[in-house]
């Protein structure tokens, strides 16, 4: 499993509007168990998130059309996991930079700074 989550580039987050499902696909970062992902400070997802931080998200890779024309038969093969948690907002200025940083090392990248005003900006 720890595989396809590092190998993933874009996974499926879902949360719960009212009675509505919510799904939209994210980058992220994976560290000791953790999902990071980044987003707006303000927006639909952080007002469902706010009312309901229950959330499911969705690693998929290595999709596979198989399909058998004479024999009428259609599959797909991926690789998949789907894991549940809760959303919690990072508000701490150290923290921030912490996630901003796994989330570029997740895409190869290396440490990226940012500035302090750009941290110190929180969910309203």
């Amino acid at each position: 499993m720890l595989d396809i989550i590092i190998k993933t580039q874009v996974c499926y987050l879902g949360m719960s509007k009212g009675n509505l499902p919510y799904v939209l696909p994210i980058n992220f970062g994976f560290h000791d168990n953790t999902i990071y992902f980044h987003c707006a400070l303000k927006g639909e997802k952080i007002e469902i998130l706010k009312d309901n931080p229950n959330v499911c998200i969705v690693f998929n890779r290595d999709n596979k059309l198989v399909n058998d024309i004479a024999q009428d038969d259609w599959t797909m093969y991926y690789k998949s996991v789907i894991t549940y948690g809760k959303a919690e907002f990072i508000l701490d200025i150290a923290e921030k930079q912490n996630a901003i940083n796994i989330m570029f090392h997740h895409y190869g990248g290396k440490n990226y700074p940012l500035p302090k005003p750009i941290l110190e900006k929180n969910v309203h």
